[in-house]
């Protein structure tokens, strides 16, 4: 039996530089631009994965 691994379904800002490859500013000045939703969960700033590929979609199709 194999496992897959789980595919978290949000991100903190932390792990979403990560798997996005923009930095913490960026990601933050999307967000206050309203180009990039984002939750508050307690006292994180969550990014639904989602919606970040949802972004880099409409940026590949803009290119």
């Amino acid at each position: 039996m194999t496992v897959e691994p789980i595919k978290p379904l949000a991100f903190t800002i932390h792990d979403a530089v990560a798997y996005s490859g923009l930095s913490r500013s960026r990601l933050y000045t999307l967000i206050q631009s309203n180009e990039l939703p984002s939750l508050q969960v307690g006292g994180r700033r969550m990014i639904l994965r989602d919606d970040l590929d949802s972004f880099f979609a409409r940026l590949a199709q803009a290119a």
